[in-house]
């Protein structure tokens, strides 16, 4: 099976500007500023091996899966995720609302759960299929081997877009705590909702093309994708309201 932590991977996410608030505070609870390649110390409640499998990845609302790839194929990966991009109306955005805590993964993995607008849905759907062709192997290839994921609409997922997760049944979420090894959940959940709170609705007109170079842990910005803007264009990301 695939080793997650070996290969060049490419993802495609949604990730607030480096000078707004949300940005940083996700930053500190992760313990790793992904925009500027550089830890950054904990908050008091969080420890340091509770991020040991969120931590490298930054802040990030995952819109297209981190899948493996051929770095030969980098050209062609930008210049499709920013032909995508060019398609979508930068005046719809792409929203985010009904922010709240959740815990997932029998405790182990705390996150801030959203709802996407219809804009965000179309952005993913698209993204994720057109971006499937370019995926040498899929991080849940070990999961539907061990049997996760079996019904027929996922196997035919796993199958056509190389991840059994997402469209009618995506879960838009920025993971802030993986794995958790504590014995005070309740305390940890009232630590995150008394931060995130103030970020229950959220709006971007761009997305952030990640990538991982193989040999590599921690990932890291590879390209800004506007809305609307064309192909050429490397856009700044508007802030996060």
């Amino acid at each position: 099976m695939t080793d997650p932590a070996a290969g060049t991977r490419f993802a495609v996410y949604l990730c607030p500007p480096a000078n707004t608030a949300l940005y940083r505070l996700g930053s500190e609870v992760l313990g790793f500023d992904v925009r500027a390649g550089q830890p950054v110390a904990l908050p008091d409640f969080v420890r340091p091996e509770w991020q040991a499998d969120a931590g490298p990845y930054g802040f990030h609302l995952t819109v297209v899966e981190g899948f493996f790839t051929d770095p030969a194929w980098w050209p062609d990966i930008e210049a499709r995720a920013r032909a995508c991009a060019a398609c979508l109306s930068p005046e719809a955005g792409l929203g985010l609302s009904g922010g709240r805590i959740e815990v997932w993964d029998d405790g182990e993995t705390f996150v801030h759960r959203l709802d996407a607008s219809p804009a965000l849905l179309v952005a993913h759907t698209l993204l994720l299929s057109q971006l499937a062709r370019f995926v040498t192997a899929s991080p849940f290839e070990a999961q539907v081997a061990a049997g996760k994921y079996a019904r027929p609409f996922e196997q035919a997922r796993m199958e056509l877009l190389r991840t059994p997760r997402g469209l009618d049944t995506w879960r838009p979420h920025f993971t802030l705590v993986q794995p958790y090894g504590g014995n005070d959940p309740e305390a940890l959940r009232r630590e995150l909702e008394a931060r995130f709170c103030a970020f229950a609705r959220q709006r971007y007109t761009g997305l952030t093309l990640f990538e991982k170079p193989e040999g590599e842990v921690r990932w890291r910005v590879r390209a800004e994708l506007p809305l609307g803007a064309g192909r050429a264009s490397g856009g700044a990301r508007p802030a996060t309201l």
